[in-house]
């Protein structure tokens, strides 16, 4: 009688055991599947805080930048081989940000269809790339060049030139006239440079940055360059 009681005992305490047992390896396990989750979200800001770090840009931090190209425009692919070219210019910030070229060939790029902007404000751009209400500065990020109106085009005179150190020429291809409407000429929305193109001046700050008059599309001139 004493032993079966002694057994009756024996084999309850192992099932006790065993139920302690499997419910420490689950509380174990899921402490575990916490812990991976935790390491998951852990790397996954990590991940995307890097990734917001690599891919942030001065434009988001409240101003773009804009520079002159030191190589040549090519006047013979178009306003996105000029776009090309900015990305790829020796002059051009460090960071990964956009730059796109400031010209017009009224098709592909228009800054106004009328003086200013004045009749439809940005309604009237075309692929432009100013941005309303921005302030645009040197590629050293601290010399302010100006701030665009609400129209997305800047008035003059500009706070600061957008270059004054001249390399080679301070001619700029535009195909722009003085009030951003896009000029007649545009090196045939640039791709013939037998043709003629307006040009600016990058170290003036009034509306001479636009347009001097025209220039062969065959002559050396550079390219302003906004961020994006």
């Amino acid at each position: 009688m004493k032993r079966k009681q002694f057994y009756k005992k024996a084999i309850f305490w192992i099932h006790l055991a065993s139920v302690f047992s499997g419910l420490s390896l689950a509380l174990s396990c899921e402490k575990s599947k916490d812990n991976n989750d935790l390491l998951i979200g852990i790397l996954l800001i990590a991940s995307n805080s890097q990734t917001t770090s690599q891919t942030d840009t001065s434009c988001s931090a409240g101003y773009c930048k804009m520079f002159v190209s030191l190589a040549n425009a090519t006047l013979n692919a178009g306003v996105s081989g000029l776009d090309s070219q900015c990305a790829s210019d020796t002059n051009k910030p460090s960071g990964g940000a956009t730059y796109k070229a400031m010209v017009a060939d009224g098709t592909n790029r228009i800054a106004c269809t009328t003086p200013n902007c004045a009749t439809g404000g940005t309604s009237e751009h075309t692929n432009w790339i100013f941005k309303p209400n921005k302030e645009y500065r040197r590629s050293d990020g601290t010399t302010i060049i100006g701030t665009t109106t609400a129209n997305g085009v800047f008035s003059f005179p500009l706070t600061n030139e957008v270059q004054t150190s001249v390399v080679g020429t301070n001619s700029t291809v535009t195909g722009l006239n003085t009030n951003w409407t896009s000029s007649a000429n545009d090196c045939n929305n640039f791709a013939n440079t037998g043709a003629n193109t307006s040009n600016g001046l990058h170290d003036d700050k009034t509306n001479l940055l636009l347009s001097v008059g025209t220039s062969g599309c065959g002559n050396t001139m550079k390219i302003i360059c906004v961020e994006q």
